[in-house]
């Protein structure tokens, strides 16, 4: 094997590997921009990402095979990003929990209701949003498991779902927008609402 000739290959291999990796990075990110910028996710085009990322459609189409491709790596982003803002919460912590999911829907809220209205017209966002839903129930359970652990199934399922319902991002849209509670006003009455929930006498 001639090692000389092998090294520059290898480096220009390596050197394509980096650029493909950046300009995924950057569709990305550009995506994740006008999904955030834009009220209607379902309208973003391979040209709107194209002039966002500074690349061309056919480079987006190579790297990512669709507009959907790029929206789903948009989505991955927007996940993690999203999900560092809910801090650890110790089971059982009634208070911090509700903070927590409060500074979440805060920073959140109005981008979820937005996904929320648009779910039926784009099944990728439909897909994305029913794992949100399945992370956020995953959540009631650890956070509140300590208080449901003495239930039978069937009651801790039924109050798994209160506490969904008590917690929900339309009941921060209720509160916040609609009706115009300050923000501790709105945690107080998310607060209560699980209190409730977690005291209900059960089977």
């Amino acid at each position: 094997m001639n090692i000389a000739a092998a090294r520059p290959r290898q480096y220009r291999q390596a050197r394509r590997a980096e650029l493909t990796r950046a300009r995924g990075e950057r569709i990305a990110a550009a995506t994740v921009t006008l999904i955030k910028r834009t009220g209607r996710v379902a309208a973003i085009t391979l040209e709107d990402v194209a002039r966002e990322s500074g690349l061309t459609v056919r480079t987006i189409l190579r790297r990512y095979g669709s507009r959907d491709g790029a929206l789903e790596a948009a989505f991955d982003r927007i996940r993690e990003e999203f999900g560092g803002l809910r801090a650890p919460t110790p089971p059982g912590d009634v208070n911090l929990a509700i903070r927590s999911l409060m500074t979440q829907y805060e920073a959140i809220g109005p981008l979820n209701l937005r996904a929320l209205e648009q779910e039926d017209v784009l099944p990728l966002l439909h897909r994305n949003l029913e794992e949100g839903r399945r992370m956020h129930r995953a959540w009631l359970e650890d956070v509140f498991g300590p208080y449901l652990v003495r239930l039978r199934t069937a009651e801790r399922e039924r109050r798994i779902t209160a506490l969904y319902a008590a917690t929900d991002v339309y009941l921060w849209k209720l509160l916040r927008r609609d009706l115009r509670c300050s923000r501790s006003e709105t945690e107080n009455i998310f607060t209560r609402l699980v209190e409730g929930v977690l005291a209900k006498r059960g089977s």
